[in-house]
């Protein structure tokens, strides 16, 4: 049984939290053992999983931005070699995980899988998270891949990149799904959108607001539901000042965190993803397993996920009246949104299974430390 360690840098990372849980399951099966180091403790770490004896915390994992940072980090790559005494392998789950794993796995002489979770704008931010060092690479769709590439100039010659789409667990996620939902979060009989991740600029929830005020103009009972928190205060009040001065107040909820979002989101008549970028949304693939008709952004891995038209409705970024209009048309159509719930959901059962998940991760494992020698 090979054995590696896991590094997550960010702290409250659902999506990745869920995925870390899928490849908990499926690791013995792949001739694994995975141990986790984490920046701070999630309450869903236990929830996806995760056993506790095999969960670590490291605070200084978290961020690489300004120089105090980057001071750290020897200091951080040392604690994360202490935890690796007898490792195979770290896998750094998303980008800002792989500084510290590069140098852990040096001193440690063990390879490293970095997991490119990222989409950024410009190319030194790649470059910032010493991308150019890996030799092993998972990329979440072609999307982020030629990202990454361009960003670089191209892959260090020997490298191994790979495309591995997510997958669900579409089974567990269906008994979550059937749980009670959190009252008052979505109203019966009330026409609901809503949308699910961190609610951050990057997700753009504020996009979402401005499509509800000229939705509402044309059906004037639609609400919206932001399932999430706000990590951000300052945005958080920028968003909720526009709400106030669109008259929104009592046609948008924001959740808050909810250790299972997925009886609110089984209930929306259409989950939207209006995101800036985005490499690959779990949140989407969550939403295609429960069959729900979804309207998004097409901006990064997005329209790898969905056809447009066929299993989702795909529309310009930061397009308020693009989102609106879309919105409008499946809200007026309920035969149009379960055909494309359920066209969603079988794109999702076809192209994106939990086995091509767990196999293309655990096969990049395999082919890393196979190469290291």
């Amino acid at each position: 049984m090979r054995r590696a360690v896991v590094a997550l840098a960010h702290p409250a990372h659902a999506g990745m939290l869920r995925a870390l849980g899928l490849l908990e399951n499926a690791a013995a099966a792949h001739g694994w053992t995975l141990d986790y180091v984490l920046a701070a403790p999630d309450p869903l770490v236990a929830a996806v999983g995760l056993p506790a004896e095999r969960v670590a915390y490291l605070s200084g994992l978290r961020g690489w931005r300004g120089w105090p940072a980057r001071l750290r980090l020897p200091l951080v790559a040392l604690g994360l070699a202490r935890r690796a005494r007898g490792a195979d392998l770290f896998y750094s789950a998303t980008l800002s995980s792989f500084p510290p794993c590069l140098l852990a796995g040096r001193l440690r002489r063990i390879p490293q899988v970095v997991h490119v979770y990222s989409s950024y704008a410009d190319g030194a931010s790649y470059r910032k998270h010493l991308l150019g060092h890996a030799r092993s690479l998972i990329a979440p769709s072609a999307d982020a891949l030629a990202l990454a590439r361009h960003a670089l100039g191209d892959f260090r010659p020997g490298t191994r990149a790979r495309v591995v789409y997510n997958g669900m667990d579409v089974a567990r996620l269906a008994r979550e799904a059937a749980a009670p939902a959190a009252p008052g979060l979505v109203p019966n009989g009330v026409p609901t959108i809503g949308m699910v991740g961190n609610l951050d600029e990057r997700k753009n929830p504020a996009l979402l607001v401005e499509a509800l005020a000229a939705v509402r103009a044309v059906l004037p009972d639609v609400r919206a539901l932001l399932v999430g928190a706000f990590p951000d205060a300052a945005y958080a009040a920028r968003v909720d000042r526009r709400i106030a001065a669109l008259g929104l107040r009592d046609a948008v909820t924001v959740s808050g965190f909810l250790p299972n979002p997925f009886p609110v989101v089984h209930a929306l008549d259409v989950l939207v993803h209006p995101a800036r970028r985005d490499p690959f949304p779990l949140a989407l693939l969550e939403g295609m397993a429960l069959g729900r008709p979804i309207v998004a952004a097409a901006v990064g891995g997005i329209p790898e996920m969905l056809v447009d038209g066929e299993s989702g409705v795909l529309v310009p970024p930061d397009d308020a009246a693009a989102l609106a209009g879309a919105l409008v048309e499946l809200l007026r159509d309920p035969a149009r949104r379960a055909r494309l719930g359920a066209a969603a959901y079988q794109r999702l059962v076809t192209r994106f299974t939990l086995e091509g998940f767990t196999d293309g991760v655990f096969g990049a494992f395999d082919e890393a430390v196979t190469a290291y020698g």
